[in-house]
């Protein structure tokens, strides 16, 4: 007998990690389990398959291969790789959760810009619901130190989230300095401090190695799909699902969860976020800096 152990009928079968019971282990979660060691083909299929997994209802696997530029045996190998036995089994495990009452579309609705962002954020309203997250707030609201990650596309996030935490709470420091690398402030991290690390695709090259230094430590990843290899090892993450099929993206997820995260720690803080956000607008008042 090899390590997969194939059940009789249609269904799963298990690999090493991987419930065989059907919807034990949902599309996507099986999909962020093995990120790490997918080929860029089989990436492609995943992120399509994250976004979209209603495809696999619509879609034959010669369309779902041709939606992604892959082969059918790309695809076929794909799915068998994430623990089910064929194409079928997936669409019978997503419409046995359909049929249990979660949502899944079953007619293709036109590809615009919009519908693909609600899909967007309705993923991430899947994550913010389905886990407890007041651990997190938590962090966020009583650690120590807050210090933020962000490099490139990801700097605007970064600072954003910084200038709304600081409406909260104080402490809140942004990372690396300009002109600075990023080691002698990796170097001053305390066992108090909590950081977050924004990586959204297109990240600096060697954010592998940042993210192995932070890996011992108390961390928030967001990043987007590309960007689930890394989670495996953090405490926290969310993943931000990108549109790829535009040439720009769209940040209008990450800054969505920005403002959720942001809006429960003031509300988790209470009277402490109030009063230094009121120290804040009576600063700006008196510097006359805004209109």
């Amino acid at each position: 007998m090899n390590d997969r152990t194939r059940p009789s009928g249609r269904g799963t079968y298990q690999q090493p990690g991987i419930s065989s019971q059907p919807g034990t282990c949902p599309l996507s979660e099986r999909i962020t389990r093995h990120y790490a060691s997918l080929t860029e083909n089989n990436r492609r299929l995943a992120d399509y398959l994250q976004l979209n997994p209603e495809k696999v209802l619509m879609l034959s696997t010669s369309e779902i291969a041709e939606a992604c530029q892959v082969s059918k045996t790309s695809v076929s190998r794909f799915i068998r790789k994430l623990g089910y036995e064929d194409h079928l089994a997936l669409r019978q495990e997503l419409m046995t959760e359909r049929d249990k009452g979660q949502p899944v579309m079953v007619t293709a609705l036109d590809d615009t810009e919009l519908n693909n962002e609600v899909r967007a954020l309705e993923k991430l309203w899947a994550q913010l619901t389905q886990q407890d997250h007041h651990e997190l707030i938590e962090k966020l609201a009583t650690a120590k130190r807050i210090k933020i990650i962000g490099y490139r596309n990801s700097y605007p996030l970064a600072m954003h989230f910084r200038q709304q935490l600081m409406q909260c709470r104080t402490q809140v420091e942004l990372l690396p300095l300009p002109g600075q690398t990023i080691g002698e402030d990796l170097a001053s991290i305390d066992a108090d401090d909590f950081i977050i690390v924004i990586g959204i695709r297109r990240r600096v090259a060697n954010f592998e190695k940042i993210m192995s230094f932070l890996a011992p430590r108390d961390c928030l990843l967001i990043t987007d799909q590309s960007g689930q290899k890394y989670a495996q090892g953090i405490a926290h993450y969310f993943i931000c699902y990108m549109n790829n099929e535009l040439p720009l993206d769209s940040y209008s997820v990450p800054m969505s969860l920005i403002a959720h995260l942001v809006n429960q720690t003031f509300l988790h803080l209470k009277s402490k976020a109030t009063q230094v956000s009121g120290k804040i607008s009576v600063n700006y008042s008196q510097l006359s800096e805004l209109e």
